[in-house]
């Protein structure tokens, strides 16, 4: 899922703690943290978002699954391999 958020939201300052080890190397590795974190962030919500929507869905894809189960896919319906 494609997550939707304002990219043009000003930016603010924060304060963090992480693994020295890992912002050294990342440092090491002309990586921009901020631009790091922000990714994470981003990865961070688009799973939640997904696994939000699954939940909300999850009757939808049962009554599916029920359904193929007990009467077969359409295409085994039409002697098709998909």
């Amino acid at each position: 899922m494609q997550l939707t958020y304002n990219t043009n939201a000003p930016r603010r300052p924060v304060n963090l703690t992480a693994n020295s080890y890992l912002v050294n190397l990342v440092r090491a590795e002309n990586g921009n943290l901020s631009k790091l974190f922000e990714q994470t962030m981003i990865t961070f919500l688009a799973e939640r978002e997904l696994a939000r929507w699954k939940e909300e869905n999850r009757a939808s894809f049962d009554s599916y699954n029920r359904m193929i189960a007990e009467r077969g896919s359409l295409s085994e319906d039409l002697g098709l391999l998909l």
